[in-house]
């Protein structure tokens, strides 16, 4: 792309990391964004900010160029010697390093159980340089990497371009610069295509032909097809309440099991496909099994495995929302609240109401409603229903997919639209 995207909000995180001691573990979707991040925008800030470009070593373990460092013995020799050529705090970045594949210790008798892994090439490094890696496909994910560092890994999650980081790459009319943001996303490079037909076919040929395969190939999935349909399930439900026993039971005779389904899940959320949402009962505090929601990490992916045929507005706006919750470092929850309310039959029944999501950040809490608008004021009155019986003291706030200023309710709700929460990255006030 000839405009570079500056990516603060990460670039930020990796500042704030820097010569902490850990290994830096940067995950995420694939193609999201994250060599681009360290090779583009990271490694030139240093470099800016007087840091040596002898004293930066980056490796990308995808090149052929760089096929002998695959072992992690040779790749151990090399940075050491790159660390010994000059003075100075040195700074390593290793780009997939799944690559990088476990060999026989030359010391003890070969076995599975003496193998000598890039795991232990990282370990061995970190206290004499500051290292950065990353790594996701159907051989090595990036969380697994994370997880396999045992409390010396430390995270940094990026996701595909927020909406501001798309506006500020397009410009332009707002309303029409959020209308193709909901319809193809914020994959990066979606930006360099020109032709929406060629957006489409660039989103759904990396689905089939990277995410699906990745998974096949990891996991071994012998029946893709079904596979495919649980993915086509979620992607019809995103944003609604269900949960792998309803996703069973879309398969005609119950050809497939929900613990089958409940693995597939598992598959696209470890691959960062998803997300899930759990219920969290706001007067009870506490989590509710048996329905949650799943949300899309990029909405035109979604929408490409839908095929363009299920545009609902209502549910990619608040799909953007919690990807956009998730990635200003928010714990998001759907929440729900039981109350009492008397019925056609003069009797008073228990009714469950939805609150789209409560934001945790350290000790707050915020509330916060979806909605298309509430001009109507039996729509008001929906969106105001659950937040107004929440006594807790915490922020509420209902966001309309309109252009309104911010006002506050009688009720002493904050409204405001979409658009300037999603440009506004501290407007909760965290």
């Amino acid at each position: 792309m000839s405009k570079i995207i500056e990516r603060s909000r990460y670039l930020k995180m990796l500042l704030d990391r820097k010569d902490n001691g850990m290994i830096k573990v940067i995950t995420g979707l694939r193609r999201s964004g994250k060599t681009y991040l360290l090779r583009e925008i990271y490694i030139n800030h240093l470099i800016s900010e007087g840091i040596s470009r002898d004293n930066i070593l980056y490796l990308a373990l995808d090149k052929d160029i760089n096929i002998r460092f695959r072992n992690p013995l040779e790749l151990g020799d090399h940075i050491r010697e790159f660390i010994g050529k000059s003075d100075g705090r040195k700074y390593v970045f290793i780009d997939e390093i799944q690559f990088c594949i476990p060999v026989d210790n030359p010391y003890l008798p070969p076995n599975d159980d003496n193998k000598i892994t890039f795991y232990d090439t990282a370990l061995g490094l970190m206290d004499e340089c500051d290292l950065y890696i990353t790594g996701s496909n159907s051989k090595m994910l990036s969380a697994e990497v994370l997880t396999n560092f045992r409390g010396r890994g430390d995270e940094i999650r990026v996701f595909p371009l927020s909406f501001s980081e798309y506006y500020s790459h397009v410009g332009g009319d707002k309303r029409d610069a959020w209308k193709e943001y909901l319809y193809h996303g914020g994959m990066p490079y979606i930006l360099s295509i020109k032709d929406p037909k060629d957006k489409d076919r660039y989103l759904r040929n990396l689905f089939e032909e990277t995410y699906l395969k990745d998974i096949v190939e990891r996991h071994s999935v012998r029946d893709q097809s079904d596979l495919s349909i649980t993915m086509d399930v979620i992607a019809s439900s995103c944003s609604s309440l269900t949960n792998p026993t309803n996703i069973a039971k879309t398969f005609p005779n119950g050809s497939v099991s929900r613990n089958t389904v409940d693995t597939y899940i598992s598959y696209f959320i470890e691959s960062f496909i998803i997300k899930e949402s759990k219920r969290f009962d706001i007067r009870g505090r506490k989590f509710i099994s048996g329905q949650q929601k799943y949300y899309f990490t990029d909405l035109g992916l979604m929408n490409a495995r839908l095929n363009f045929r299920e545009f609902n507005t209502a549910k990619l706006i608040e799909n953007a929302v919690f990807n956009e919750l998730l990635s200003r470092g928010y714990n998001v929850d759907v929440g729900r609240i039981d109350v009492r309310r008397k019925g056609s039959d003069g009797e008073y029944h228990l009714v469950s109401l939805e609150t789209d999501f409560v934001i945790n950040h350290n000790y707050d809490r915020y509330y916060i409603q979806v909605a298309s608008g509430i001009d109507d004021i039996g729509k008001k009155e929906q969106e105001e229903a659950s937040l107004i019986r929440i006594r807790d003291g915490f922020g509420k706030m209902i966001l309309v997919n309109s252009d309104v200023p911010k006002y506050r309710t009688e009720n002493g709700i904050l409204v405001m639209s979409i658009l300037d929460f999603m440009l506004d990255p501290d407007v909760l006030g965290f």
